[in-house]
């Protein structure tokens, strides 16, 4: 099992401020992202996505949503990893691109989201 680290997301109401913050920090670049059912921004260093913006609009400050990793593990072997862990978890699957989310509720509240293919 090998884990690579993919992305940082982000909860904001203003996500162009985020962008634009980004941009001119590290150089980011805003780019193509799938159709979720709701709004956001993928930011890009080349090919990458490296940060994910989720806009929602009743958040006051910016805050981290969670961290993400990706495997070239089969989903049903992670997804199976996490429910032996008895962490509480999410699953969901990013449109169009069959990569299946498990979002994991890790002790003290942070939020790590693990990517798979089926």
């Amino acid at each position: 099992m090998s884990w690579t680290f993919d992305h940082l997301a982000f909860n904001t109401a203003d996500g162009q401020t985020l962008q634009d913050t980004f941009g001119q920090l590290l150089g980011l670049t805003p780019g193509r992202r799938p159709p979720f059912p709701f709004p956001g921004r993928w930011l890009y260093q080349d090919a990458h996505a490296l940060v994910h913006v989720i806009e929602q609009p009743t958040f006051t400050d910016t805050a981290l949503s969670h961290i993400a990793f990706r495997t070239d593990e089969p989903a049903h072997s992670v997804l199976q990893r996490v429910r032996d862990s008895g962490l509480p978890y999410q699953l969901a699957q990013v449109p169009e691109e069959g990569i299946w989310q498990v979002f994991v509720q890790m002790p003290g509240g942070l939020v790590i989201e693990l990517d798979a293919f089926a």
